[in-house]
C-alpha cells in the first residue's frame, strides 16, 4: 500500500444510500474495505456521519405533533444506533471499534488536542478501529467555537491529529467537477487539483441530501489537510473497492496532493510555533540518537530544562554545548520534565502520579534542526 495511516470519512448520503435510515448493506461494504486495509498493515480511523439521519428515523412517531427535538437530541439518539451498527458489522470480522467524540474545543485547546492525539494513537496501537464523530450533544455553537459543524472539516482535523498519510472523503459523487453534474450533463470530473484557490472554491456547491456538508465543505477539508501535509482524495464511496484502491495510490475521484512531503509541511508548522519561553537540554547520547537514528526523546536523555512552557507547545532541543538539535511538541510541561529528567520512562507515573506517554517528545512530532 502506498498509504499506511489513513482517515476515511463516510458521508451521510453514503451511509444511508439516499434513504432516511442507515443502510447496513452499504455500511457492510465499507467495513469490508477497512478490514482489508488493516490486513495489509494499514491503520485506519473512520470519521462517520449518519447520527442525525439515524436519530430522525429512530424518533419518528415518538414525539408529540408540533414538537421537534433539538439537533443535539436527535444526534444523541442516532449516535448510539450508529455506533451499535458499526460495532456489529466490524464484529463479524473480529475487529474491535472504539467511539471517539470530539468538539472544536478539544482540538483548539493544546491539552485537549494532545489528549485526543494520544488516545487515538493508543487505540490504533491496541488494534482497534476508532470511529470518530462530533460530540453534538455538547457542541452547540460554531460562533462560540464549540462546534465544528460538519464532518468533512472534522476528518481533516483528525488527519492532522494522527499525522495521516491520506484522507479519503467518500461520498455519493465521483469527485470535484468543473460544473454541477446534477444540472450540466457536460460537466467534467477533475482528476487532480494541485492548489485550492478561489477559482477552485467557486466550484463547490451547497449541501444536499440528509447531511450537513456539500462539495464546499469537502474543499475546505482538503485545504486544511493538504496544508498539514496530508494527501486528500474525494471519491464515490459507492464504487466497489474504492477505499482500497485509493490507499494503493490508484487514481479515483479527485486527488488533492499535499504541497511538498508531509515532513516539510509539519516542519513549517513546528518551526513557526516554537515556544520562546524555554528549551530542553539533552545529554550527548540523546543528542546522537536524535540526530542519527530519529529516536523519540525520553526522560532519561534530558539533562536540563530552561524557562517555562506548557504541555503541547513546540519546544527547541539543544545539546550540552548549546547547539540546536531538534524541535517538537512536548507531552509534558517544563516543570514536569524537570521532575522526570534522567529517569526511565517506567518511573514517570510513579514520580508524577500520572503519565501522558513514555516520551517527552515523540519522534512523529519532532523535526531535526
Amino acid at each position: 500500500m502506498r498509504y499506511r495511516r489513513i482517515v476515511a470519512k463516510f458521508g451521510t448520503s453514503l451511509l444511508t444510500a439516499g434513504s432516511d435510515r442507515l443502510d447496513l448493506e452499504a455500511m457492510s461494504r465499507l467495513v469490508g474495505q477497512v478490514v482489508r486495509l488493516r490486513e495489509q498493515g494499514c491503520r485506519v480511523v473512520v470519521v462517520s456521519s449518519g447520527a442525525q439521519a439515524a436519530g430522525r428515523h429512530r424518533l419518528r412517531g415518538r414525539l408529540e405533533p408540533g414538537r421537534g427535538p433539538s439537533r443535539q437530541a436527535v444526534a444523541s439518539v442516532g449516535q448510539s444506533h450508529l455506533m451499535q451498527s458499526w460495532d456489529e458489522l466490524f464484529d463479524w470480522h473480529d475487529t474491535v471499534v472504539a467511539q471517539v467524540l470530539l468538539t472544536r474545543r478539544d482540538l483548539s485547546d493544546r491539552l485537549g488536542y494532545l489528549n485526543a492525539r494520544n488516545t487515538l494513537r493508543d487505540l490504533l496501537d491496541a488494534g482497534t478501529v476508532p470511529i470518530v464523530n462530533e460530540n453534538d450533544a455538547v457542541a452547540l455553537d460554531e460562533v462560540l467555537a464549540t462546534r465544528i459543524g460538519e464532518n468533512d472539516s472534522l476528518s481533516a482535523y483528525v488527519a492532522n491529529l494522527i499525522d495521516a498519510d491520506l484522507l479519503a472523503i467518500l461520498t455519493d459523487v465521483e469527485g470535484l467537477y468543473d460544473s454541477d453534474p446534477r444540472t450540466n450533463p457536460e460537466a467534467k470530473l477533475l482528476d487532480r487539483v494541485e492548489r485550492i484557490d478561489l477559482s477552485v472554491e467557486a466550484l463547490g456547491g451547497g449541501a444536499h441530501g440528509a447531511g450537513t456538508g456539500g462539495m464546499a465543505t469537502k474543499l475546505r477539508a482538503a485545504h486544511i489537510a493538504t496544508q498539514a501535509g496530508v494527501d486528500v482524495v474525494v471519491a464515490s464511496g459507492r464504487e466497489p473497492g474504492v477505499l482500497v484502491a485509493v490507499a494503493a495510490g490508484e487514481p479515483r475521484g479527485t486527488f488533492f496532493p499535499a504541497p511538498g512531503d508531509r515532513l516539510e509541511s509539519r516542519k513549517r508548522w513546528i518551526l513557526g510555533n516554537i515556544s520562546r519561553g524555554g528549551h530542553i537540554v539533552v545529554d550527548a547520547g540523546a543528542a546522537a540518537a536524535l540526530r542519527a537514528q530519529g529516536r523519540s526523546l525520553l526522560p532519561a536523555g534530558v539533562a536540563a530544562v530552561t524557562g517555562a512552557f506548557g504541555r503541547g507547545e513546540a519546544v527547541e532541543i539543544r545539546d550540552l554545548e548549546g547547539n540546536r538539535v531538534a524541535a517538537g511538541t512536548v507531552n509534558y510541561a517544563s516543570d514536569e520534565i524537570a521532575r522526570i529528567r534522567g529517569l526511565r520512562s517506567d518511573r514517570i507515573a510513579e514520580t508524577l502520579g500520572y503519565a501522558y506517554g513514555e516520551e517527552v517528545i515523540h519522534r512523529d512530532n519532532m523535526v531535526l534542526l
